[in-house]
């Protein structure tokens, strides 16, 4: 019977999807520009200040959902752009980004766009978490991006590995490979990770020794979006977004084929990783993509230890990946989609003496996507988005090869979204609705949860009004979603059990402009999310974590209500941003130790999942400032202070850090250095952890960029801790008994062509 509710909501929301699409084709409202044609297409070149042309630059009209590259040449071509004013921006990392307004419909469109060189990192367009696409400085949020060089130069071999030192980022891990970023004090399933603006979907977010399934060499650029963005995301989104943008379906067709090559080598991760991308255009409308790749590494290398030695013993990890993706483009329609594969394997460190754990497993997607451009000035797309994966992994003896559990997730999600045009006093907004179902079971002898299942519908509306024309503007957001969880009757946990979680969300922002540089905002947002299925229905020793789990049915959502004031300078001497923030989300779950246990001769802890009231807030901010042409000198800071209701600290909280980083880049050659410090962590919550001593990371790189004959060369080379100190961070979950990595030479080179 659960099943057949489960199917038949699907096929419910896949006939909501549909009728929402073919109403809103029927939106009135185009009127067309007199003696303008409706459509035109948009052509132009990018060249920089000497006029020499300017490849690989992103050429948007956002509200017209049109984006493109720039070619070898500079030349770009935005396809079948509706008639009337329109504001185009160009982006490239190492270059000011520039907004130009013009009127598009006239005979033989054209445009120069010129680039201005700076050594700062300032981002272009941002897709995460707007309604499709727009300028950072637009934002009520904290964003930032990794792209280019900046990404190069901090590239991991993990996703948490490379983010670990952006403002508000930390790392929970488990080893290397069982690893997770950490937002703002906050991570597992309330940071929601994305590829191409779909969720992975994987277990990272479910356990401390599950790992993201996405290889960051395969990433073109990385966006994160801190605080709360559960208005376009809904569940799991509390704590922010983390989005990898690959590239997989093609969002443009380029004038010509594109390649992308990488390999990385690490000294504290023994092995290699390598990668490709190709982007074929096959004619003026149809392009295909393929992407392939793996990593194979060693147990991690630590500073001498005298228990542990000079490795940490099962922290191999090995993984394969691939896509194929196909895009055609009309004047009516974009519409593409990717099939794509992630097979992989880890060890999970454990104390000396414990039997070591392995989990082996693979992820398979297939996902579409498709814009229709409509002839209406209020709704001009329409956006679908569509994605099924099939995830499973075992948790192994690593000893005798014995599975003791296997857990097997399948996710389907689809995504309705409408954007709006001016209308009356509102200068843009979005409408849209959203399925999400999830199928989940684990098996095995050591079986952690019953079998169940999970649906969340929800619909939201954005809008923004502008209080002067270029000046201030307010941006209000409302979301309904209805989620429901259950288990199904099994042998060793019982009856199953449904539970269902309603809730509204919404969020009010403000931003305000500050002529020549400065921007102002301050937001308020309530936020949501349900409990997992792990949270609620566990009830077994989980060999991966080492401890008995045991959830908690009666579980009530989390609600969180956040506020945030945001600083931001932006010009071609400075860049950066500060925030402050606090969040509280009532009913927060959390892990706490309740004594041990003794199964089969081992002794255990027991864990169980418990809700109070949390608090956290805290500050972060980055800073550049380019003193010459070519040299950026730069500072950075964060600090999160989590509290139940009673005072008692939040567990895994990160402690607060400090940094400061000079780079000297002239287009060619490049050197780079930065330091952080973080702070004795003593505020330990009832996880049972020990608390951390302060240590300082200092990174140094350089870099050498050139072109021969049309390719690109990129080499980086980046060295850390090399004192080989030993040091313990705050967020790890075997900090009590492994320390990090030890002396690292990392060794990264791309080829562009």
């Amino acid at each position: 019977m659960v099943d057949q509710e489960r199917r038949a909501d699907a096929r419910c929301m896949r006939r909501w999807a549909l009728a929402v699409l073919l109403l809103l084709a029927l939106v009135p409202g185009y009127v067309p520009l007199e003696g303008q044609a409706l459509r035109a297409n948009l052509s132009g070149v990018v060249l920089d200040e000497l006029g020499d042309p300017v490849p690989r630059a992103e050429v948007y009209i956002v509200a017209a959902g049109r984006r493109t590259v720039s070619d070898e040449l500079g030349r770009f071509t935005l396809r079948s752009v509706p008639a009337g004013r329109h504001v185009v921006q160009a982006a490239l990392l190492g270059y000011a980004p520039v907004r130009r307004e013009l009127a598009v419909g006239e005979a033989n469109d054209s445009l120069t766009i010129t680039l201005a060189r700076t050594p700062l990192s300032i981002p272009g367009v941002q897709v995460t978490g707007t309604v499709g696409g727009n300028d950072p400085l637009a934002l009520t949020q904290a964003t930032s991006q990794l792209a280019g060089k900046e990404l190069e130069r901090a590239m991991g071999a993990t996703l948490s590995e490379t983010l670990r030192l952006q403002p508000g980022v930390a790392v929970r891990s488990m080893g290397p490979a069982a690893s997770m970023p950490v937002m703002r004090g906050l991570t597992g399933d309330r940071i929601l990770v994305l590829q191409d603006g779909q969720r992975t979907g994987d277990l990272s977010g479910s356990a401390d020794d599950h790992g993201v399934t996405i290889d960051p060499l395969t990433a073109q650029r990385v966006e994160l979006v801190r605080g709360p963005a559960t208005l376009m995301y809904g569940n799991n989104a509390i704590g922010g977004v983390v989005n990898v943008i690959s590239g997989d379906i093609p969002s443009y067709v380029p004038l010509r084929a594109e390649w992308l090559m990488s390999g990385q080598t690490e000294s504290a991760y023994p092995g290699a990783s390598v990668s490709f991308k190709t982007t074929q255009p096959l004619s003026s409308r149809l392009v295909v993509t393929a992407r392939g790749g793996g990593r194979s590494t060693e147990s991690m290398r630590i500073p001498s230890d005298p228990v542990l030695g000079s490795r940490l013993a099962n922290t191999q990890m090995r993984n394969l990946s691939g896509s194929a993706g196909v895009g055609y483009a009309t004047e009516a329609v974009t519409a593409g989609a990717a099939l794509k594969a992630y097979d992989f394997a880890y060890g999970i460190p454990v104390p000396p003496g414990a039997d070591p754990v392995s989990l082996s497993g693979r992820r398979y997607e297939a996902s579409g996507r498709g814009e229709l451009s409509l002839r209406s000035g209020i709704v001009p797309t329409v956006r679908v988005e569509a994605t099924g994966q099939d995830y499973t992994h075992d948790e192994l003896d690593e000893r005798s090869g014995d599975v003791l559990q296997t857990f097997a997730l399948r996710t389907e999600v689809v995504n309705v979204l409408a954007r709006q045009g001016r209308w009356g006093p509102l200068s843009e907004g979005a409408w849209g609705v959203s399925g999400l179902f999830k199928d989940y079971v684990a098996t095995g002898p050591a079986a952690l949860t019953p079998p169940a299942w999970s649906r969340g519908v929800g619909a939201f509306l954005f809008e923004e009004v502008a209080l002067r024309p270029g000046g201030a503007a307010l941006q209000v957001g409302g979301r309904f979603d209805d989620y429901r969880v259950a288990s199904r009757d099994a042998e060793k946990f019982g009856p199953g059990r449904e539970r269902s979680f309603q809730a509204l969300s919404g969020s009010v922002g403000l931003r305000i402009p500050l002529p020549p540089a400065l921007s102002v905002s301050a937001s308020v947002a309530r936020s949501f999310r349900a409990p997992t299925v792990e949270e609620l229905f566990s009830n077994a020793a989980h060999a991966g974590t080492g401890a008995v789990e045991l959830g908690n049915p009666e579980l009530e959502a989390e609600r969180g209500l956040a506020a945030e004031g945001l600083l931001r300078v932006q010009n071609s001497r400075w860049n950066g941003q500060f925030a402050v923030y606090r969040n509280r989300i009532d009913d927060y779950v959390y892990l706490a130790e309740r004594g041990d246990t003794t199964l089969y001769g081992v002794t255990l802890p027991i864990l169980s999942y418990a809700q109070d009231r949390a608090v956290l807030w805290g500050t972060e901010g980055s800073l550049e400032w380019a003193a010459t042409p070519k040299l950026v000198l730069g500072a950075m800071g964060d600090q999160v202070h989590g509290v139940q209701a009673d005072g008692t600290p939040l567990s895994f909280m990160p402690p607060p850090r400090i940094g400061s980083s000079a780079r000297w880049d002239d287009g060619t050659y490049s050197l780079a250095a930065d330091v952080h410090h973080e702070l004795r962590q003593a505020r330990v919550g009832a996880a049972g952890e020990l608390p951390t001593p302060e240590h300082t990371i200092l990174r140094m790189n350089a870099g050498v960029r050139f072109r021969v004959a049309g390719f690109v060369h990129s080499v980086t080379l980046r060295a850390e801790n090399l004192g080989d100190e030993t040091h313990r961070e705050a967020t790890s979950r075997i900090k009590d008994f492994a320390p990090g990595p030890g002396r690292n030479i990392a060794l990264l080179y791309r080829l562009l062509f």
